[in-house]
This record gives C-alpha cells, structure tokens and sequence, in this order.
C-alpha cells in the first residue's frame, strides 16, 4: 500500500545541528528504499526561513510554523537556542494539536522542554541531556536515562548522538523494523 509520511523538522536560532541532521538522516534514507512507502522530510522555521545554528550551520527552512497537524510526525531538536523556543506559543499550541492528534510527536536531547512546556510530558518517561534529565520532573515527567524512550506517541531522546536512535526508531514505527534496519545498514550506523 503506498503511503508516503510526512515528517516536520522544527528550526530555530542555535538548534543543535546535530540533534536536527541524525535524524533527519535516518528519516530521508527511506527514501533510497522505496518510491511508495517511505518518509518525506521538511524544515519548519519558527520566524524566518533563515536558520543560524549553534555551531554556524545556517539553514533555510522549508516553510515557516503553520498547521504542524498536516505532518504524520513532528521533531523538535535541541540546543542553546531551546529556551527562547518554549516561550512561543503558537509554536506549544501546534506541538499540542498534534499530539492530541494522535500523530508522532518526537523531541532529541533538550528538544524534550519544548515537549514538556507543551504539556505532553506529564505522567509519561522521557529522557534528555544528561546534565538536564532530572529537571524534566519539574513538568510532571517521569524522567529514565535511556537513550530513546517511546510512550505512545511521544518519543523522546537522550543527547546530541541519540538524534540518529530517535530517527531510526520512527522509521520502525512508521515502516517497520526491517526498514529501520536497512536504514541503519545504509548509513553504517551499529545499533
């Protein structure tokens, strides 16, 4: 059956890079697989299409914040520029539909706060940073240190590297475990 899935990556001044790109590398390499069932992935910028990242990569997104509900699943990278990004409403208000939605909504490293200030947090295990991991308790999260942690359709993951264990266990999700094994197999990535 050909489903193609639609996945946002949210974008904003001094996002990780790589918090962003692991996943979305493992999300794209669906793509080299299949011509009918695979993920299509595109940047979401909060304000402007241009991105200045934490270390200088700059980024122009794909499109600004809009109805974040069309995508099957919704990324939030993170970084320095992470506590700015829970103060903006309409984007907490898009992250909440989504998730109320039923559709994925993922979070990699400090990516989590955004979650959490969204209220998506509450009463569920999630990870972070290791360094921020027990702060995530102040939102009424049940934090675990582990690398990926999925509670129904939250996923969260743990810091910078863990970005590429948050896209492959979404291409399990949405495509299966061979997928996310063939993806992992693609990019030389041991799991």
């Amino acid at each position: 059956m050909k489903k193609v899935h639609r996945a946002a990556f949210v974008v904003f001044p001094r996002v990780e890079e790589l918090d962003l790109v692991g996943a979305w590398e493992a999300l794209g390499t669906t793509q080299h697989f299949s011509t009918e069932n695979y993920v299509l992935t595109k940047t979401v910028g909060l304000t402007s299409k241009r991105v200045k990242c934490a270390h200088g990569l700059t980024i122009n997104a794909d499109g600004e914040l809009s109805n974040l509900s069309q995508y099957d699943v919704v990324v939030v990278p993170g970084g320095p520029g992470v506590r700015e990004v829970m103060k903006a409403k309409r984007l907490l208000h898009e992250i909440k539909r989504v998730y109320e939605a039923g559709k994925m909504v993922c979070s990699v490293c400090t990516g989590a706060f955004v979650l959490a200030e969204a209220g998506i947090l509450k009463g569920k295990k999630a990870t972070t940073f290791h360094t921020e991991l027990d702060k995530l308790s102040e939102y009424g999260a049940l934090p675990v240190k582990e690398r990926v942690v999925v509670e129904r359709n939250v996923i969260t993951g743990a810091g910078v590297a863990a970005s590429i264990d948050v896209g492959l266990k979404i291409v399990e999700i949405l495509l299966g475990k061979e997928a996310a094994q063939k993806v992992a197999e693609r990019i030389e990535y041991r799991t």
